[in-house]
């Protein structure tokens, strides 16, 4: 069950959707030390939130290091599990890509479901 939520988020993630840029990661799933190397390294300078890490990241995620994929996977796993009945209530007709779900997601906040709102920080 777990390759298919990863499998899912790897959708997103080649579309923009990958980590430490949503609201999420900047409040409580902040990245991990896995990840600080390959953030200075790939997106040096990216102030995180709003999607402008997963912007960097997008196209980049085959040089992630080993422990940085591993580390995003069981975060996104965790918020795709918490948000995936919204994404699919409130951004249905969203085209996949450029972040576009992630900002579908927090244009409508006020809606999201107890569990999105938590793993999104809110």
């Amino acid at each position: 069950m777990v390759s298919r939520h990863v499998s899912c988020w790897s959708v997103l993630v080649c579309s923009g959707a990958l980590l430490v840029g949503l609201p999420a990661f900047a409040a409580g799933l902040k990245p991990g030390k896995a990840c600080k190397a390959d953030l200075e390294k790939l997106c040096p300078g990216v102030e995180p939130g709003h999607g402008r890490i997963l912007a960097c990241l997008e196209g980049k995620t085959d040089q992630l290091s080993p422990a940085c994929k591993d580390d995003t996977s069981k975060k996104l796993t965790s918020f795709y599990k918490a948000c995936e009945p919204d994404m699919k209530k409130l951004c249905a007709t969203v085209e996949r890509g450029e972040g576009r779900v992630m900002q579908c997601l927090k244009d409508n906040e006020k809606s999201l479901s107890k569990s999105c709102k938590k793993a999104w920080g809110k």
